[in-house]
């Protein structure tokens, strides 16, 4: 049973990056994998967590971008592309809250999807919610079927909220597209994922 999807995402959730590009890698490669650490102070692309991503995947930071279809808003911060830049597929993309928010991480995940704020008529279907932990922080992990209120190809969604200090960053892959590298890029961010120690 499909049901209304609540939260503007604009047209199907597209978000429009602008602002500079920056190297996200934060230090040099792990070893001999072509692997660099993504959010470490001082980089492109600092965040409140690290992940590992693979050399070759294109990573850049991006201008903080103001979502208004959620309360409070959530910034888009940083995004990698697993894809080699081929049309169709999606990024991993990073979102910050732009300040601290009380509440669960179910809580603070139903802010990040702008639940109960008017949609444009998008349904949802097939959705699973998971709570777990990520990098010894609590966490929730969201994944649904996005239905377009027209003749497009359905949308599949993958969320992950973590708890962090500076409060909830999510990882969000989303679009109708081949998501096999930007699904790649998320499970290796969220089994690398640690708070950064400042």
């Amino acid at each position: 049973m499909r049901r209304r999807l609540r939260g503007v995402r604009g047209l199907l959730g597209a978000v429009l990056l602008t602002g500079t590009v920056a190297g996200c890698g934060g230090g040099a490669a792990s070893d001999g994998d072509g692997v660099v650490s993504v959010g470490a102070q001082g980089s492109g692309c600092a965040l409140p967590m690290t992940f590992e991503a693979e050399k070759r995947w294109t990573r850049k930071s991006v201008m903080p971008t103001y979502q208004p279809s959620k309360s409070p808003p959530f910034s888009v911060v940083c995004e990698i592309d697993a894809g080699g830049g081929k049309k169709g597929t999606p990024p991993l993309t990073v979102y910050l809250a732009d300040r601290p928010i009380d509440g669960d991480p179910k809580q603070m995940m139903a802010a990040f999807r702008g639940e109960g704020i008017a949609n444009y008529g998008e349904y949802q279907s097939e959705e699973q919610v998971k709570e777990t932990t990520v990098g010894f922080s609590a966490a929730v992990e969201v994944t649904y079927r996005l239905s377009p209120p027209d003749d497009q190809k359905p949308w599949k969604v993958t969320l992950l909220l973590v708890l962090t200090p500076k409060g909830p960053m999510v990882l969000e892959v989303r679009g109708p597209g081949d998501q096999g590298p930007a699904l790649k890029a998320y499970q290796r961010a969220r089994s690398t994922m640690q708070q950064v120690h400042t």
